[in-house]
């Protein structure tokens, strides 16, 4: 072993197999050789025989190292480049989102490159923004169904509850609306001398504008009813630019103290047009029981017409005696009178009870009639719970199109 050329010119061993034959016998084996040398041993082998060309290989073999020397360090800069900005955006996506574990919706992260965790960065920008304005609509929402359950609550309010029959006389109402609030309305207003003021109207439109003109409605009807002489107020207060009242009221006798359906009609009339925005009209019905004459006195401002359903199955409609209320200025309603005898049924209906529709057509005035005949001599409360369920059961799982209102009076 020669001495060595320099202190890195280290002696180094190594072994290998090799193939072996033994000449007498022919038997084939396997032999270990146990080298050892130096790299300048090996060196002087490679390149030994090159002369003066070895210089040349040695100077292209430490320009390639170099050059691969030079990648490996780009890529170890590109690597760590890589890394850190992975490292960063973790990070800052880390932080982000415990911003958001702790509510704060408004923490944004700031982009600074182009790259695939930058768009992930995007991304969760436009998720938090997604997110506050999800919640924000939510808290909107919310506040708008707690003022929805307020409104429903004091429109139940406005309904008759408890409402004491007369002795010849028993009634019975239901409203179901198809959203939150109704814009269907009725009311039983007892008057002195044991009559009744019988209402049912239809607001046009649905949801809160139609409740709240309903209320409006109730409040008008309320406040005519029970005080008659009212109704004159405004025709009184317009001055000379008024419409005369011939147009507004027909002559029937009766005192400005004394309930007139006709005339309290063409009140509400005025003073929903002046009080309402023009697109806005009901339909009203108003009838006025009289013990007295046992009979109904009633004007109809463009509702179905409501039925009376006498004990031998026939059927009076009191039809319109005038246009929709609100609508039009200066419209006139007449009054008409029809007789209550005892077992007589007085129904009066929304189009939400004849008018909802399956693969069979409509549910129907006749079918409604059929049913308040099979079931007339039960209780009113009863009759009501068996119309409006045969509604649902033709509506099916359909969504309930209109608000059901079903109003009951039965002559004694």
């Amino acid at each position: 072993m020669p001495p060595p050329v320099n202190r890195f010119d280290r002696e180094f061993n190594f072994w290998t197999l090799f193939d072996a034959t033994d000449w007498q016998s022919g038997e084939q084996g396997t032999g270990a050789l146990m080298v050892s040398t130096r790299p300048s041993l090996l060196y002087n082998v490679l390149f030994g025989r090159l002369g003066e060309k070895a210089g040349i290989f040695v100077q292209a073999l430490a320009a390639i190292a170099i050059f691969f020397g030079l990648i490996e360090l780009i890529a170890l800069f590109i690597g760590a480049r890589l890394t850190r900005s992975m490292t960063k955006s973790v990070a800052e996506l880390y932080k982000a989102t415990e911003s958001v574990n702790r509510g704060d919706l408004t923490h944004r992260i700031k982009v600074e490159s182009k790259d695939q965790m930058a768009a992930l960065e995007g991304s969760f920008n436009s998720m938090t923004a997604s997110l506050a304005r999800l919640m924000a609509e939510q808290k909107d929402k919310q506040r708008l169904e707690n003022e929805l359950a307020i409104a429903q609550e004091v429109q139940e309010l406005l309904f008759p509850r408890d409402v004491t029959d007369l002795p010849t006389l028993e009634v019975h109402g239901v409203c179901k609306p198809a959203r939150t609030v109704s814009g269907d309305y009725f009311d039983f207003i007892p008057l002195p001398d044991e009559r009744m003021v019988l209402a049912v109207g239809d607001i046009s439109g649905k949801g809160i504008s139609a409740a709240l003109l309903m209320a409006t409605v109730h409040a008008f009807v309320r406040a005519y009813s029970l005080e008659p002489e009212l109704a004159l107020t405004p025709m009184m207060l317009a001055g000379a630019g008024a419409p005369s009242t011939e147009l507004y009221y027909r002559d029937n006798g009766s005192r400005a103290e004394d309930l007139a359906p006709g005339r309290l009609m063409t009140t509400l009339n005025y003073q929903l047009f002046r009080s309402t925005p023009p697109a806005k009209y009901a339909t009203m019905f108003l009838g006025c029981y009289d013990p007295a004459t046992r009979s109904l006195i009633y004007s109809n401002g463009g509702h179905l017409p409501p039925m009376l359903i006498s004990q031998d199955q026939s059927v009076i409609r009191l039809e319109a005696s005038g246009t929709v209320v609100g609508l039009f200025d200066g419209v006139g309603y007449g009054e008409s009178r029809v007789p209550m005898r005892p077992g007589d049924i007085f129904v009066a209906f929304s189009d939400g009870v004849t008018e909802p529709e399956n693969e069979f057509g409509e549910f129907g005035e006749e079918r409604l009639i059929e049913l308040v005949q099979l079931h007339r001599d039960q209780p009113l409360p009863r009759i009501c719970e068996v119309v409006t369920t045969a509604v649902a059961d033709w509506i099916g799982g359909a969504e309930q199109p209109d608000d059901v209102t079903l109003v009951l009076a039965r002559a004694r």
